[in-house]
């Protein structure tokens, strides 16, 4: 589980500070996808005659969405749990990434369309999640960067382990 990511930082936050921060009114647009979409676009591609795939880069997209139209799925889907989730306007980022992508080549060349929403991958997620499970819902193996600080501040000790054996 990742929780640098859109909707997973949104279901995260949401359960542990009940608040969801919308960076520059969350205007910003994200593609998204659920994973087992993707999976299931591999084995499309697998099974596709090569001459189809051979070479080829493929965009696996659900939707576009804005960031403020995914905190408000988040908060809504969350609320129905019986917490409390408020969402918060504050000022932009810096870096503002703003992006769209379109399912259509993948669509078009292999009659590959993802079908899971984001709506079902949050619920998806509520179900398995425990959302008191403070530890694991900040545990650095979640976060990318985190995890890669992580790993990086302990190399040292890991070699001079491995230099011993």
């Amino acid at each position: 589980m990742r929780f640098d990511l859109v909707v997973n930082t949104f279901v995260k936050d949401a359960l542990l500070g009940g608040s969801l921060r919308l960076h520059g009114g969350g205007w910003m647009w994200r593609p998204l996808v659920d994973i087992c979409d993707c999976a299931d676009a591999m084995i499309a591609c697998y099974e596709a005659p090569p001459e189809k795939v051979r070479g080829e880069i493929f965009n696996v997209v659900h939707s576009n969405y804005q960031i403020r139209e995914l905190a408000m799925i988040v908060a809504g889907s969350v609320q129905l749990t019986g917490r409390r989730v408020t969402l918060e306007e504050v000022s932009a980022l810096t870096l503002t990434r703003n992006y769209e992508c379109a399912n259509a080549k993948l669509s078009t060349r292999l009659g590959f369309i993802p079908r899971r929403s984001v709506l079902e991958a949050v619920t998806d997620i509520l179900k398995h999640l425990d959302p008191d499970d403070r530890v694991f819902l900040t545990d650095p193996r979640g976060y990318n960067i985190r995890w890669l600080e992580l790993l990086h501040s302990i190399k040292p000790t890991v070699d001079s382990f491995a230099s011993v054996l």
